[in-house]
């Protein structure tokens, strides 16, 4: 069914990236990743040219995408309910524009990995394949949708295996050290506080579906878990750095407390997305560290 909004559809998609898929942030963040990629390769005497650093950026930030699709397509009929304010939900896009939409990220994707090297082609269709079959909920990822934390942590593999991928193709190996090892961990923990915060919401945004780490763990708990998260991701980020800038993982970690104490003071929305911005912030911070 077609959109009833008259707009352009370049104009109503910028207008959905700006709600729910902020370039502001992704960009800065999928940079730092590549940054700190960069920078552990490095001392492990692996080099490799920028422009394939910069393939990497628009293939991440595809699937990126392609995943928010997936997310926002398999949960319409509950948002619907429980959010109806969002893009979908209101009319902005229609289901069709955003499935379109992903296969063209999915493509996308799969191309840029594939010529980027044959293994990490192969990899990247696996990831894809796997962020389809969790958008129609197939086999035992229909089991794990009501049990919150579990769900959750599996979802958040994909970027694990993203990093993987790309690791993947700057190698053309499996076969890494212990610091490429940690540093994937690393940004699979700063990923997850991401998330976290995201769902670190005030009292008046919460739903009866409780899809937020704020109504699972309370303010408290949920502020504490960002932190706690964080700071996983900064050790995990020193050990893989041979000569690292502490101080970066020091003010990461400050930055996410004052966070997590003004919203555990005060959860209105605006402390909320204090707290996710200091998130963010330490996300950049710990990609400095190596």
């Amino acid at each position: 069914m077609p959109s009833q909004n008259p707009k352009p559809l370049a104009a109503r998609l910028w207008r959905y990236q700006n709600e729910r898929f902020p370039l502001a942030a992704l960009i800065p963040t999928t940079l730092a990743v590549l940054y700190s990629t960069w920078a552990v390769l490095g001392d492990q005497g692996i080099e490799a040219p920028l422009w394939k650093f910069a393939a990497l950026g628009v293939a991440g930030i595809s699937f990126l995408l392609h995943t928010r699709i997936t997310d926002e397509l398999r949960d319409r009929n509950v948002d619907d309910v429980h959010h109806p304010d969002r893009p979908l939900q209101r009319g902005l896009v229609t289901e069709r524009e955003l499935t379109n939409v992903g296969y063209v990220n999915g493509g996308v994707f799969i191309t840029l990995h594939a010529l980027l090297d044959p293994l990490s082609g192969l990899m990247s269709a696996g990831l894809l394949a796997y962020s389809l079959a969790a958008r129609y909920e197939i086999g035992p990822l229909k089991w794990l949708k009501p049990r919150f934390y579990l769900y959750n942590v599996v979802m958040l593999a994909q970027m694990l295996f993203l990093q993987w991928i790309a690791y993947a193709a700057l190698t053309q190996s499996l076969e890494w050290t212990a610091s490429i090892w940690w540093h994937g961990m690393s940004i699979w923990a700063l990923s997850a506080q991401i998330e976290i915060a995201r769902k670190c919401l005030a009292p008046e945004d919460e739903t009866a579906y409780r899809d937020s780490y704020s109504a699972r763990l309370g303010t408290w708990g949920s502020a504490l878990l960002t932190l706690v998260v964080t700071a996983l991701a900064v050790v995990a980020m020193l050990r893989a750095a041979q000569a690292p800038y502490v101080w970066a993982g020091w003010i990461a970690l400050a930055v996410v407390a004052g966070g997590a104490l003004a919203y555990g003071v005060r959860p209105n929305r605006g402390r909320s997305k204090v707290l996710q911005g200091t998130a963010v912030l330490a996300y950049l911070l710990t990609n400095l560290i190596p």
